[in-house]
């Protein structure tokens, strides 16, 4: 199964939207999506990553779902925001975490 595969089991057994959510990320965010990758991010401001906002206002990459291959997401972006964003709702942990880009980076493989 390939990552975008795998995302769009994972949102249709939440029962979520995942069309009406990709073209709001086409529209307004970030989609990434390759052979062993697919994500859905947007711009934000650490203060308040949760909203998204205009990229020359934004520190930070909001990510909304990643599959696959991590690292090659965040490369895309490394030079460009200081923190990286996400929350882990399908896991049952929907607190929003705010990370230090860079050391996520160095984290991840």
């Amino acid at each position: 199964m390939t990552p975008l595969e795998s995302t769009i089991a994972l949102y249709e057994e939440n029962d979520i939207d995942f069309q009406q959510l990709l073209t709001w990320h086409l529209c307004h965010g970030i989609v990434v999506c390759d052979h062993d990758s697919f994500s859905m991010c947007y711009f934000s401001d650490s203060e308040s990553p949760e909203t998204p906002c205009l990229f020359e206002h934004s520190d930070t990459l909001f990510v909304t779902i990643c599959t696959g291959n991590m690292r090659r997401l965040l490369s895309e972006f490394y030079s460009q925001f200081e923190y990286v964003a996400f929350s882990r709702d399908f896991k049952n942990s929907p607190r929003i975490r705010v990370w230090d880009y860079k050391k996520t980076f160095n984290r991840v493989k």
